[in-house]
This record gives structure tokens, C-alpha cells and sequence, in this order.
């Protein structure tokens, strides 16, 4: 018996990349384990933040004169720098909510405005 010759196959014009098979997971459990250890680094995370807090005012309990507004009174020095913070805080809060409120507000006329051009 005499061996046909093979015939070699011809190369790819398209050269693509290897294919790497996993096995199949559901992508609710990624998603739901993934959103789950968000929560969680994040809850540790608030938790060291107030523990650096509570340190913070234990160490700086000496009374000082505060003025505001023609006001004075006497507060613990941690306590008062810590109103400070959350007073800055809340400006910041606050005008945040008026940008996120003015965005908005523009992208519903943008919408409206393009419904109206697509009739």
C-alpha cells in the first residue's frame, strides 16, 4: 500500500487570538459577592474612620473660648473642630446636590428638545 501525501492545512489569513475556556459561573454570584464586599470594606472603613474620631476628641478635651456670630461659649477643642468639619461638610453637601440638581435639569431639556427634533 502507498501513503497519499497529506496535505498541509493552509495558515489562517486572520490570525486570532487564543481562546481560553473557564468554567462557567452564574454572574448574579459574582455580582451579588462582589456588591457584598463593597459593603463590607466600606463598613470597616466608616468604623476606622470613627475610632480615629473618638481618639481624636479624647485627646483634645481642653476647653477654649469659641466665637461665632457674636456668641461665645466654652467647648471641648476636639468637639469643636469636629462641628467645623461637619459644617464644611455640609457646604460641601450642598452644593454638590445644586450642580447634581442644574445637570439634570440641562439633560431633560436635552432630551425634550431632541424628542421633539426626532417627531
Amino acid at each position: 500500500m502507498v501513503e497519499q501525501p497529506r496535505a498541509t492545512p493552509e495558515p489562517d489569513p486572520v490570525p486570532r487570538p487564543p481562546t481560553r475556556t473557564s468554567p462557567a459561573k452564574d454572574p448574579k454570584d459574582a455580582k451579588a459577592s462582589t456588591r457584598a464586599a463593597v459593603v463590607w470594606a466600606f463598613t470597616i472603613v466608616g468604623i476606622a474612620v470613627l475610632i480615629l474620631l473618638v481618639i481624636f476628641m479624647m485627646q483634645n478635651q481642653a476647653q477654649t473660648t469659641i466665637y461665632f456670630l457674636g456668641l461665645e461659649g466654652q467647648m471641648a477643642l476636639g468637639i469643636s473642630m469636629l462641628l467645623a468639619a461637619v459644617g464644611g461638610a455640609v457646604v460641601v453637601a450642598i452644593v454638590a446636590a445644586v450642580r447634581i440638581i442644574q445637570l439634570r435639569s440641562r439633560a431633560g431639556a436635552a432630551s425634550r428638545r431632541l424628542e421633539r427634533h426626532a417627531k
